[in-house]
């Protein structure tokens, strides 16, 4: 009897899924939040606190499933509607963002941090001229 050892379509099909999400979260992680990897499981690494912590713990689902891609048997552990709610609550996280938004507001908290440090010289330095009596 001849038994058919190839992987089953269904598992390949699933794992291009997973795969194309995970490629596709990977490219709006770096389009968005300026992350880079060279897969999901790294740029999810380096995007740490970008990220809050139930979307981190989403993607790990992600990164699990791409782990066991190729594996038919492997395969069926994956819980698609988990898979497919992470990817939807991680998308929306991200398509919420505004880089240019982002960038602006960086620049006034930079701007902002600045001028408060300039306040507290320029403060002391007018107390020290008072205590000095030189004011």
């Amino acid at each position: 009897m001849l038994v058919d050892r190839r992987p089953s379509m269904k598992a390949m099909n699933i794992d291009a899924d997973i795969i194309g999400k995970a490629e596709e979260l990977r490219l709006a992680l770096r389009a968005k939040l300026g992350v880079r990897g060279r897969d999901f499981a790294q740029a999810v690494d380096r995007a740490g606190r970008l990220l809050p912590n139930k979307l981190r713990k989403q993607a790990a689902v992600i990164v699990k499933a791409q782990g066991l891609g190729g594996h038919p048997k492997l395969m069926r552990m994956v819980d698609m509607t988990a898979l497919n709610k992470a990817h939807l609550d991680i998308s929306t996280f991200l398509n919420a963002i505004d880089p240019k938004e982002r960038r602006r507001t960086r620049m006034l908290r930079w701007g902002g941090g600045i001028v408060f440090n300039l306040i507290v010289v320029a403060m002391c330095f007018v107390i020290w001229l008072v205590w000095s009596g030189n004011l």
